[in-house]
């Protein structure tokens, strides 16, 4: 049976409640045998340091399993950036820690029914963005983006949208030269390597096109522009997949939510949505 190894997230959170709750379902339960990295009861009233060093040696662990097969995927829970840091001055979140330590290019991917984003730069200021972005990374993101859509998803021939960075696409220039400069030259490599991908289109309208069926994934140049509009559409649903790896990850889409520890609230969907998109991903 498929062993998924699961970490629990910051102990301070909400990340060992959801996952109690989730296995707590029996329709999970029986989806596979699973390998918890992590109390599954928190404590609120660690102080900062311990729960962070707890959350990073469980990640640490868990890693460490799924590169050595003895789990075949990998699920984590939510964990505070912040305080990851007091530990660790350079974490940034999960998919730059999993990236540096297995020594891969990767891609943030997330699902939500059927619609799937992916993005080129993820955990970095908007300040940023404009100086980081470059062809490089955009055609490397349509590669992994087409090769999941076809390897994981079973798409043969997908259909890949890609946003540009300013409004409108940059309006020919007049708004910005990056579509011209750097997406499109990506996008024309891809297209000669024979992937399906179209654009740039303005990122104003092109989520709501995705909507309406018309492509298999959208590339977003940044974190927001690609996640306001996915977490709009299906909060609970939204799933990360991290594609570049070497083992499947997959992780809930939300936040350590410290209000919600110990009320009752906190809510196991999403790391169910995780555990059953997991499973269909290994069919």
């Amino acid at each position: 049976m498929t062993v998924i190894g699961i970490t629990t997230g910051d102990p301070k959170g909400i990340g060992p409640e959801v996952v109690a709750g989730a296995l707590d379902d029996p329709e999970i339960k029986g989806l596979a045998e699973f390998q918890i990295f992590g109390p599954l009861a928190g404590d609120p009233r660690l102080p900062d340091a311990k729960a962070a060093e707890a959350a990073l040696q469980a990640l640490t662990a868990a890693t460490d399993a799924a590169l050595q097969k003895k789990i075949q995927v990998l699920v984590t829970g939510p964990v505070n950036k912040a305080r990851m840091r007091l530990v660790d001055k350079d974490f940034t979140g999960h998919t730059e820690f999993l990236a540096q330590r297995c020594a891969c290019e990767v891609t943030p991917f997330f699902v939500a029914h059927h619609w799937r984003v992916a993005l080129v730069t993820s955990h970095i200021p908007l300040s940023q963005v404009a100086h980081r972005l470059n062809a490089i990374d955009i055609l490397k993101t349509l590669r992994q983006t087409h090769q999941a859509l076809q390897t994981r998803f079973h798409i043969l021939e997908p259909k890949i949208a890609v946003a540009g960075l300013n409004p409108h696409a940059g309006e020919r220039g007049s708004l910005g030269d990056e579509e011209k400069k750097v997406i499109a030259p990506a996008i024309v490599q891809a297209r000669r390597e024979g992937i399906e991908a179209e654009g740039p289109f303005s990122p104003d309208t092109l989520f709501w096109r995705m909507t309406q069926g018309k492509w298999d994934a959208i590339v977003a140049m940044y974190h927001d522009q690609g996640l306001i509009p996915l977490k709009t559409l299906a909060f609970k649903e939204c799933v990360q997949i991290t594609l570049g790896l070497p083992f499947l990850r997959l992780s809930v889409d939300h936040g350590t939510a410290e209000d919600l520890v110990g009320t009752g609230k906190a809510d196991p969907a999403n790391m169910k949505a995780s555990l059953r998109l997991t499973c269909q991903l290994l069919d």
